[in-house]
């Protein structure tokens, strides 16, 4: 439970809040779902962010700004609505529940970062960057954030930004023991494709030791190949996820699970091309 003595903040202001998070025991409070995961015995303080304007997602010059404020639920309406962000869309569409899904904040769960992320994996496909607020704006892509220890330090995450990619063919898939369930690992793609040719890849893993992992390699491969003729099994080969075991499945099982989610959606992202030629 919450210390009886918890104190509230509410501030007005993103800087407010960004000021007052830097204080030992401080937590924000958005949707207050991660709140009841940690170890509330620590949280002294907790700061409001419901009155800082943060849950716009705006489209400005060809990208996407998702405030930290904006639910999983407001950004898959975003997505169905203009038909952007599908690959993001489809992702939360099918995190934890309807319920949930009103209540986790965009910037809670990047902060939180649980291995059964359904966030991470297509935001790294879809090349996104944070900006965040600490004594001032900073501005890093998702693996820098995460690599480099940013993530663990007291500061406000601003918003996502994500650019527009015309020729973008992309996909995502979970893998979970039962639908409702937390996944084990997300896996997503994202290709950057012109004339039926992959000019850019990305395919990337949570879930994993480390949290997350992309597949430099594999990525490699796969550029310069028409879409329609990737050739999936030796990309596959090059895809080492390194799981940790559980009390349910060995390491190897999931590494082999993961390989067939990857070759699965490579293989349905061929169909695409194959779709739009008929």
């Amino acid at each position: 439970m919450l210390p009886e003595n918890l104190e509230w903040e509410f501030p007005s202001s993103a800087e407010k809040a960004a000021q007052l998070i830097r204080r030992p025991g401080t937590v924000l409070h958005g949707g207050g779902t991660r709140i009841l995961k940690t170890c509330p015995a620590t949280v002294k303080r907790l700061v409001d962010t419901g009155a800082l304007g943060l849950n716009y997602i705006n489209f400005i010059d060809n990208s996407h700004y998702i405030g930290s404020g904006a639910t999983f639920s407001d950004i898959v309406k975003y997505s169905k609505a203009g038909g952007r962000l599908t690959l993001l869309g489809e992702a939360l569409s099918q995190a934890a529940s309807t319920p949930l899904r009103n209540r986790i904040t965009l910037g809670g769960s990047l902060k939180d970062f649980p291995i059964w992320s359904s966030l991470y994996a297509p935001l790294i496909a879809l090349k996104a960057r944070v900006e965040i607020l600490r004594k001032k704006p900073e501005i890093y892509t998702l693996e820098e954030y995460v690599t480099s220890g940013i993530i663990k330090t007291r500061h406000l995450i601003k918003h996502v930004i994500i650019d527009e990619e015309a020729n973008l063919v992309s996909g995502v898939k979970k893998f979970s023991v039962l639908r409702f369930e937390y996944p084990l690992f997300t896996v997503a793609a994202g290709l950057n494709v012109k004339g039926g040719i992959i000019e850019d890849a990305r395919l990337v893993i949570t879930g994993v030791r480390g949290r997350f992992k992309r597949f430099l390699k594999a990525e490699k491969m796969l550029i310069g190949h028409a879409l329609n003729d990737m050739p999936v099994e030796s990309i596959i080969k090059q895809i080492a996820p390194g799981f940790t075991k559980d009390y349910r499945f060995s390491a190897g099982y999931k590494d082999h699970a993961a390989r067939i989610c990857f070759m699965d959606l490579l293989n349905e992202l061929k169909e695409v091309q194959n779709e739009n030629s008929i």
